[in-house]
């Protein structure tokens, strides 16, 4: 993909919708526009990225836990314990 199509720089980005609960790529939506977005199941939702940054060659993650209890206003809980892997 280039620059301009994964939205580096120019504010468009790709966002990947993965169900809770499924593996091996079962389930993912890759998404344009999050007002898109229906919330019918549980779902994990991240921001695509073209260039991941790596540690000794190996792609990364790091989940944090978010409950949002109100969009207006707008009202959120950040879990403090969150999930890394390699």
């Amino acid at each position: 993909a280039t620059a301009a199509a994964s939205g580096e720089g120019n504010g468009f980005h790709y966002w990947i919708m993965k169900p809770v609960g499924l593996s091996r790529g079962r389930g993912i939506l890759l998404v344009k526009d999050l007002s898109d977005l229906t919330y019918s199941q549980e779902s994990v939702i991240q921001r695509y990225i073209e260039r991941p940054l790596c540690l000794d060659g190996y792609k990364f993650d790091l989940r944090l836990y978010v409950l949002v209890t109100s969009f207006q206003p707008l009202e959120a809980f950040i879990y403090k314990d969150g999930f890394a892997r390699v």
